[in-house]
């Protein structure tokens, strides 16, 4: 990193980005989500660190585990499964706090 911590919430929130994609095309962008994995791994070591945790990043991590764990009927299998999987590696992540 370059110093300067990435706002895990700007990334989850993006108008066009992960979330957009998945509610409302049926997406999943393992790219993005690659991205999102990486930013909140670096964010949290850092958060543990401080022992602080910005509310607006919490409110954006909740909103993702939500989106993922909700799921959708219209997803196909293997789209099912990356977000099934997803959710279980961001709630690893986090619990990476405790």
């Amino acid at each position: 990193m370059d110093g300067h911590l990435q706002k895990i919430s700007d990334l989850i929130n993006d108008k066009n980005e992960f979330l957009v994609k998945l509610r409302c095309e049926n997406f999943f962008d393992s790219e993005e989500y690659e991205t999102i994995k990486r930013v909140l791994v670096d964010n949290v070591k850092i958060w543990k660190k401080d022992g602080n945790v910005p509310i607006d990043d919490v409110v954006a991590i909740m909103e993702l585990i939500n989106q993922l764990a909700g799921g959708s009927r219209f997803f196909d299998e293997e789209t099912a499964i990356k977000i099934e999987d997803a959710c279980i590696e961001i709630e690893a992540i986090i619990t990476e706090l405790i």
